[in-house]
């Protein structure tokens, strides 16, 4: 489903969100993994911004992007819905494989 994300934050911020919205389902990537792949290289904290300000979490997967420790880290709608959701697609993929 296309989504328009035009009008949202700035060009940085859109393009931290056009990397997570390719992060494929039951798949994790790590913050610094996202500021790595951008053009110029930036904070993982401002990716983190970024990613924290998506306006539409469940159609960019925010959900998927996670500490480089492995934590999950930090979610809008808490860390339990994160996890909630992470395992969700993990259990998917384990049961349809």
């Amino acid at each position: 489903m296309p989504i328009d994300i035009s009008e949202f934050g700035t060009p940085f911020q859109r393009s931290v969100l056009k990397i997570v919205a390719k992060v494929p389902y039951g798949s994790t990537v790590s913050y610094g993994d996202v500021a790595s792949s951008l053009d110029s290289a930036r904070s993982v904290r401002a990716v983190a911004h970024a990613i924290a300000l998506n306006p539409v979490l469940i159609f960019i997967p925010c959900h998927r992007i996670i500490m480089a420790n492995g934590m999950i880290g930090g979610y809008r709608l808490g860390s339990k819905g994160k996890a909630r959701l992470l395992n969700l697609e993990k259990s998917y993929l384990h049961d349809n494989s």
